[in-house]
Parts: structure tokens; sequence; C-alpha cells
């Protein structure tokens, strides 16, 4: 394969990275790399795709090996600091960038990083600080603008960032992630500044940039596979593991529904660990049907298998989480989409616990469509009319183990937390199995790296702004509120 071979393949992988494409780039990354070991360029690529699907160590182990083989790289530096400072190894990412920056020194992917790493430290006043002092003209540079626009919406600056991201519409000699962030931005700032129905526009212009379709049919059709599996006269007839492991903590619902910071009370306690949102049982799950040789795909598979296979299985999720904590007597795992697993969460942990976390279905749709989820992730969250069909498929999981989980599920809701933190801390400590500690009520104290949308939250005391947040937007959020039907009363009438 000749140098310019290399280059179309690189392209080509290239393309398929800012179209939001992660199964076919990986794909075609691992397949060059078989015939070109040491091509560093495709190197960094795989890093970029195992860095963007959460998959920071792989990311990290690639990414090095392409260091090692060009280290005068800024880009390569600068991915590998953003790789770091997403793990929560904050100085070591701002050295890193410092780094990019002494190779090329108005490198704009190390600058925007630098000041990306203040933000998630909590310090947007050195982020501006850092900004406004580089050589690079700040503010006529988009991709520096739309860092600058954050930080100012941090500082409650909401004019002046609304004003600068206003400054670089539509965008158009950007890459279509990169307008993607200036329209998230320019909504945020907008939304900040009390303008909702400009702020509507920019956030429907930038979730229609975004990837990927969410076919409901399908998910219908993968619930309704799983209710032949798992109705109420068939679930008691499935096999059970021996497994009489206390430690698993399951934390389901919707994203945005106060997860991160029920996770976050929990952690604060010394005999607890929050592992974040950790993949181990959806992959466990999907490979189960391998372990267990048989032909029939998850869930069906479970029919065909014994308590040994069970217990087996649930020795490998164990290893995992114990490798994450080794001391904590109680390992929270906050992977949301579990919420389509307790079924087997209770084949194979009987002793485990759920946390149901619930949030208004409106604050929660709106929070979910004005977030900017990463490329190629939540493709849900693109419309309205999606968000509330996800809601609805979620629900119609959470109605099934209702009738048939034999394993306990607290409730938590995310107004009761809200307004009455102490109360509902002590009840979600006490439904843990842990003695009550009062660091649980100072959870923003502990110092814990959160890799959520929802880790600026969580490093402050309470607020009761969010509740109710969907009010002031009116007929901007009626198709929302359409969709969702009887949702809205049910979960009102239920409070």
């Amino acid at each position: 394969m000749s140098a310019e071979q290399d280059r179309r393949v690189r392209q080509q992988i290239s393309s398929l990275l800012y179209s939001g494409d992660l199964v076919n780039a990986e794909a075609m990354c691992r397949e060059h790399l078989k015939k070109r070991t040491r091509d560093h360029e495709a190197m960094a690529m795989l890093a970029h795709v195992n860095f963007t699907v959460g998959q920071f160590q792989d990311a990290e182990r690639v990414l090095s090996r392409a260091i090692s083989l060009d280290s005068k790289r800024a880009d390569y530096q600068a991915l590998m600091a953003e790789i770091l400072t997403n793990t929560g190894r904050h100085r070591e990412a701002l050295a890193r960038y410092d780094r990019a920056l002494k190779i090329h020194g108005s490198f704009e992917g190390a600058i925007a990083g630098k000041a990306e790493t203040y933000l998630r430290m909590g310090k947007p006043d050195k982020a501006l600080k850092f900004l406004d002092g580089t050589t690079v003209p700040v503010d006529e540079t988009p991709l520096l603008a739309i860092v600058k626009t954050r930080t100012l919406v941090r500082l409650k600056e909401f004019e002046a960032a609304r004003t600068l991201a206003e400054r670089h519409l539509p965008g158009d000699g950007l890459n279509q992630e990169h307008q993607r962030s200036l329209r998230f931005a320019a909504a945020l700032a907008t939304e900040r500044a009390g303008d909702l129905q400009q702020a509507t526009e920019y956030y429907q212009q930038a979730n229609a940039l975004s990837q990927g379709d969410w076919d409901v049919e399908m998910a219908r059709s993968q619930r309704e596979a799983a209710e032949e599996v798992f109705g109420t006269e068939s679930f008691p007839e499935l096999p059970r593991s021996e497994c009489q492991d206390e430690s698993p903590i399951f934390i389901v619902g919707m994203l945005r529904s106060g997860s991160t910071l029920t996770e976050q009370i929990i952690d604060a306690h010394p005999q607890a660990a929050g592992l974040g949102e950790i993949d181990t049982l959806p992959t466990l799950a999907s490979a189960l049907q391998e372990m267990l040789s048989t032909a029939l795909p998850y869930p069906a598979c479970l029919q065909e298998t014994n308590e040994a296979s069970l217990t087996a299985a649930a020795d490998v999720y164990l290893g995992d989480t114990r490798s994450r904590a080794p001391r904590a007597q109680r390992r929270v795992d906050k992977q949301l989409g579990n919420f389509s697993l307790l079924g087997l969460i209770a084949l194979l942990f009987p002793k485990a616990k759920i946390i149901h976390c619930r949030r208004h279905p409106m604050d929660t749709g709106l929070s979910c469509w004005t977030q900017k989820f990463a490329p190629g992730t939540n493709a849900w969250s693109n419309t309205l009319e999606d968000i509330a069909g996800f809601h609805r498929e979620y629900e119609a999981w959470m109605d099934l183990w209702k009738r048939v989980l034999p394993i306990p599920v607290l409730e938590v809701r995310y107004e009761d937390l809200v307004r009455d933190l102490d109360g509902q801390s002590r009840r979600i400590i006490d439904f843990c199995g842990l003695e009550w500690d009062e660091r649980c009520l100072r959870f923003w104290e502990t110092g814990r790296t959160v890799l959520t949308l929802s880790s600026d939250q969580v490093r402050q005391p309470l607020y009761e702004q969010s509740i109710g947040r969907h009010s002031p937007w009116g007929a901007s959020l009626a198709p929302l509120r359409d969709a969702l039907g009887d949702a809205i009363d049910r979960y009102q009438s239920e409070a």
C-alpha cells in the first residue's frame, strides 16, 4: 500500500468520524492497522473513536502508542489531554495541553481544550483569563468563541455570551459537529438571557445536525420480545444464580432525572462507591449467547441456561466491579439504560437493589433536548416527539418490572430529593443497607470525579430552579407535551 493510498484511507476514516459513523470508522481503522502497524495517524483516529464512545482506557493505550511514534504532534498531545480531562486527571491534562501549545502555540484545539478543562474543574474565571490572555484572537475564532460562550454563561454574563455566539452563526465554515456545538452554545446563552423563543429555534437547529435516527418500532419489538421471557407466568420458571453478594446497587431511569445526584449521595458514604455509567452489564448481556453456547440471542437464551451458568456470569460482573472499587461494601452502577435489563439483574443478583430515579416527564424531556450529547449517541433525543416516544418505552419497561420483579426497587423523585435532601438521603442510604453518615449530605465536598453531564450540579449545594423548568416554554414544547400523553398526569397524580 502506497503513502497516497494510506492518505486516502485516513481521509475516509476522518469523514466517517465527523459524520458520526463511529462503528465503520473503528472497523476501517482496525483493518488498516493490521496492514500498517506503525501508522500513528490511524492509531490517533482509533483513539478518537475509543474516546468518543467512552472507552477511555483503550483510547489512552492506543494514543500512547501513536505518541511514541511521533511525540511532536500537537493534536495527539491535545487529544491525550482531553482523555485525561474526561477521566478526572485535570492537572495531568493541563500539563499535556501546555505540551501541545509548546509544540504549536496557536493550536486552537489545545487552547479550547485547556479552557474546557478549567470549566470541568469548576473554574470559569481561570478559563476566561486563559482565553483572554492567549495571542490568538479568541472572539474572532469560531472554535474558541464556542468555548468562551460557555465560559461566559458559567459566569452569568448571558448577553455577552449570546452576542459572541451569534456573531459566528450560521458557522458555514465549520464542520458539522462544530456547527452543532455553536448552535447549542448560542441556544444556552439565549435561553439564559430569557429569550426562549429564539432559544427554541437554536435548539431545533442544533438537534437537526445530530446524527442518527431512533426507531420506535424496533424499540417496541425488542421490549415485546423480552416480555415473552420475563412475563408473569414465564419469569418465575427461569433459573437463578446462586450469588449472594449484596454489593450491587443499580440506578436506572431516564437521563437528566437526578441519577448523578443520587449516586453522589451514596458515594459520599465511606462504605460505598459510585462506579458511574459503566457498560459492564450490557456487555455481559450481549455475550450471554456465546457464554451459554446457545443459538438463541438474549434474552431468549435465558430459557436454556442453569444456576451454574448464571452464577458464573454474575462472577464476571462482580470481578469487574470489585476491581473498580475493591474496598467498597456497596458499588453503584449508574448505567441508566439498564432499565431494560432488570430482569437479568434479578436472575444474576438475587440480593441486588434497584434505585429508580424519576423526574417530571416535561422537565426530563426538555433537559434531554437541550443537552449536547456525544456524536452518534442518544439519537432519540434529537426531536421532542422521539424523546416522548423513548420515555413511553422506558415507562413500559418499568411497568413490566413492577409486575414481575422479585427484588426491591426504591423510587426516588428528583423534586422530592431537591426539596428534602436530608429525608430522601436517609431513605436512600437505609435502602442500600448502610448506617447513616452525615457526609452524605455534603456530597459536593467529596472531590470525586463525575463523568456525566451533571458534573457541575453535583459539585455544589442543591438549588430548586430546575424544578418546573418546562413551564415558561409554553407552546414551544407542545410537541413533547402532546406526544407524552397521559404520562404527565400519571406522574403528577402519583406524587
